[in-house]
């Protein structure tokens, strides 16, 4: 999937301390309440901040070194996008993630990366196609975590450029905001479900198909959307698999 980079690098894991993380770090004043919603946006999907839980606003500030204004800033966009919600002198609380919601998500991105794969299909040039078969050989490969995630992008990237209006490319950064990195980066680039799905994407842009590479795509989405569900099961951050 095209996780395109939006906020702080941050482990996918966070030491516990009353709702802090032992990482944290001063994040720098350019977009900075953009930063703190990837940071508490991680905090709740690796279990720091759990669902019901107030969130630490003076604490998250300290350990940014920011002033509580984008800390609330921050909060605010996590309310829209329904992550937070906000009760009036009392403070913002994480609302519980559903299983449905996180299908939700990735069967919307499918359709949108689905319709940019099916436009592709009829403007793919063979430089293009030569470069997609040489990340497909070198994702089999390899069994490096960094570059697998790297090829994967690249792979991604190139089919959403060539077929994607910038419209579509819009949403596509935005629904990859929705999630932070770490989630994206959960599901192996280089397991035998991706390896087959890339290659079947593949062969439709070859043909020129595009409902073969829409359906393609779309399966594909799915297959990672459904390894996600099962890692945040594991991790006990989705409120009805208790």
């Amino acid at each position: 999937m095209t996780a395109f980079d939006a906020g702080i690098d941050v482990p996918s894991r966070a030491a516990r301390n009353g709702g802090r993380r032992e990482d944290a770090r001063p994040v720098p004043r350019r977009n900075m309440s953009g930063q703190v919603v990837d940071y508490i946006k991680t905090m709740i999907f690796d279990g720091s901040l759990i669902r019901g839980q107030r969130v630490p606003q003076d604490q998250i500030a300290k350990d940014l070194g920011v002033s509580r204004l984008p800390v609330r800033e921050a909060l605010i966009a996590l309310e829209a996008e329904g992550l937070i919600d906000s009760e009036p002198h009392r403070g913002s609380f994480v609302v519980p993630i559903l299983r449905e919601d996180i299908d939700d998500h990735y069967r919307i991105y499918g359709m949108v990366q689905g319709l940019a794969s099916r436009r592709a299909a009829s403007r793919i040039t063979q430089p293009t196609l030569a470069r997609l078969h040489e990340l497909h050989e070198l994702m089999q490969k390899s069994d490096d975590p960094d570059l697998l995630h790297n090829l994967n992008w690249e792979f991604h990237a190139l089919i959403n450029q060539t077929g994607g209006s910038r419209r579509l490319l819009s949403v596509l950064r935005q629904l990859a905001k929705n999630l932070p990195r770490a989630v994206y980066e959960a599901p192996p680039g280089a397991s035998p479900e991706a390896n087959r799905s890339h290659q079947k994407m593949l062969e439709a842009l070859e043909r020129g198909d595009g409902a073969g590479a829409d359906a393609a795509s779309r399966e594909h989405v799915q297959f990672e959307g459904e390894y996600v569900i099962a890692k945040l099961k594991r991790d006990g951050i989705l409120a009805d698999d208790d």
